[in-house]
């Protein structure tokens, strides 16, 4: 328990948690086709807390003494096989600030080359790789069609990439998304 003071002199105890930084990655993968835009691999895992699978970016824990752009290459190769050639870092968020000091740094990985997935024994990942735009409409397009990313992480780091890619090229493509 925390005790908190506010300016008005009321007390308050509040909850704190100690909860581990952690990373999340957006892979970007170069387009196929000619005014394709841009693809995103995203993972697709059993979350029980939820009662079923859901659609997330790579992410995990920082461990001890590894950065978190180490921790963001480790995560993205273990889970999704791919390799970066590039990750830039998108800066770092607090996950539940109400209860805990945990921050999530977040990356735009790119130049990315396929390789082999080195899960753990209890993770059961599917890769998947979807087009940035279409899943851009679908986080915004209310409450019709399909809803495969309903994570706070992965909704923030598409609509984060999204935004930057517009103003800059895109690996092996023409430029916007």
């Amino acid at each position: 328990m925390l005790s908190c003071r506010f300016p008005d002199d009321a007390e308050s105890s509040q909850v704190k948690i100690s909860l581990p930084p952690v990373v999340a990655v957006v892979p970007l993968l170069e387009p196929t086709d000619e005014g394709q835009g841009a693809r995103v691999v995203l993972i697709e895992q059993l979350r029980p807390a939820i009662g079923g699978r859901m659609f997330e970016l790579p992410a995990g824990h920082i461990e001890g003494g590894e950065s978190p752009r180490d921790a963001a290459l480790r995560e993205l190769e273990e889970e999704t096989g791919y390799r970066a050639g590039k990750m830039e870092s998108l800066g770092a968020r607090y996950t539940i600030p109400g209860v805990a000091a945990q921050p999530m740094h977040f990356f735009l990985a790119s130049e990315l080359e396929p390789g082999e997935q080195r899960l753990e024994a209890t993770e059961d990942l599917e890769v998947h790789t979807l087009e940035l735009d279409e899943l851009v409409a679908e986080l915004l397009g209310g409450s019709s069609g399909q809803r495969r990313v309903v994570d706070n992480k992965t909704h923030l780091g598409l609509l984060h990439a999204a935004k930057l890619l517009p103003g800059r090229e895109v690996p092996g493509g023409g430029g916007g998304a």
